[in-house]
């Protein structure tokens, strides 16, 4: 019965880390681990290191596997829910992952992935501050970009779970080629393994920016974080990088607006941890090239739930709130 079975327990999993949650049907969480990625690990030994997280986060609790009423998986990327698996993750270098199986095989309770920018739709329709608004588009900005849409009141995930990719919007059909197979993608302008390419690139080139000394001079060491704390101090490469990605990202979101006309769009990912100038550019580009009155109705506002979105909405899956978006 499922009142016996108050608490789920939510993955993260991410390009660079991956979050583990027990969850309960409120939106609470008892219990939190983190551990990093190492995506250049094969797969086994990411989903061994996603084992051992969720007996972290069950110990420190003291939750029992018979209190939970199962796992959910959030991640990037195209998933088969039907079987479970992770059919193309380029943030992982995955291709047909059975992720799902092997953690039913370990743990003995259900097992459904969702991906991670629609998991964080629901946890903030289901738990944030956009809770019962019937049209919301979660937009992810981290080490790739993503969307969540709730179109009248229901999740679209499309024929084959994979509706939403976003940044896979083709912006310039003679861009660079993405990993996806096609050029010109969104998230080749805006993610942040985009930014960071950029800012080396500009620093190998002779750009003076103080981008050089907060990494002691090692380029491959310059990550998102470091461009949008330095931008906040005044760094000329930095505002303009994100400037440049805020001026991407309100293109694309302005074809978003068109197609779906949403009450709220709400924006989570690490890059928006340090994102204003990036999230104002946005912004501007909206009000210019979209229709007004349209761009009038979406209010854009940052994430409540912050590095805890993908979490609550893959264990919020298993709890009515949720449910009623998307079904286990």
């Amino acid at each position: 019965m499922t009142q016996d079975k108050p608490y789920a327990i939510g993955i993260d999993l991410g390009g660079t880390k991956i979050i583990a949650a027990i969850v309960d049907q409120n939106g609470c969480i008892l219990s939190q681990a983190n551990a990093p990625t190492q995506k250049e690990d094969e797969a086994d030994a990411v989903i061994l290191r996603i084992g051992d997280l969720v007996q972290s986060v069950l110990a420190d609790s003291g939750v029992g596997l018979a209190q939970i009423r199962g796992i959910g998986i959030a991640t990037a990327g195209i998933i088969d829910t039907h079987r479970h698996m992770v059919i193309f993750a380029s943030n992982l270098n995955w291709s047909d992952v059975a992720i799902g199986d092997r953690l039913h095989e370990q743990f003995g309770v259900p097992v459904q992935l969702i991906n991670d920018a629609n998991a964080a739709a629901v946890a903030e329709w289901a738990f944030g501050s956009a809770s019962g608004t019937d049209d919301l588009i979660y937009v992810t900005v981290s080490t790739g970009v993503g969307a969540g849409i709730i179109s009248g009141g229901r999740l679209i995930t499309g024929i084959g779970d994979s509706a939403g990719e976003f940044g896979h919007i083709s912006l310039d059909p003679e861009g660079p080629l993405c990993a996806c197979g096609n050029r010109g993608c969104l998230e080749n302008y805006v993610s942040g393994l985009a930014l960071a390419k950029m800012a080396q690139e500009q620093l190998q080139s002779g750009t003076a920016s103080s981008l050089r000394t907060c990494t002691t001079g090692e380029l491959s060491r310059i990550t998102a974080k470091e461009i949008g704390e330095q931008a906040q101090s005044g760094d000329a490469l930095s505002i303009d990088l994100l400037r440049q990605a805020g001026y991407y990202l309100g293109v694309g979101l302005t074809n978003l607006i068109h197609l779906f006309n949403p009450q709220v769009i709400v924006f989570g990912g690490g890059v928006m941890n340090n994102g204003q100038i990036l999230l104002e550019e946005a912004q501007r580009v909206i009000r210019q090239r979209c229709i007004s009155r349209m761009a009038s109705q979406a209010t854009i506002q940052l994430s409540t739930m912050g590095a805890e979105a993908g979490v609550l909405g893959a264990a919020g899956m298993y709890f009515p709130a949720a449910r009623k978006k998307v079904a286990v």
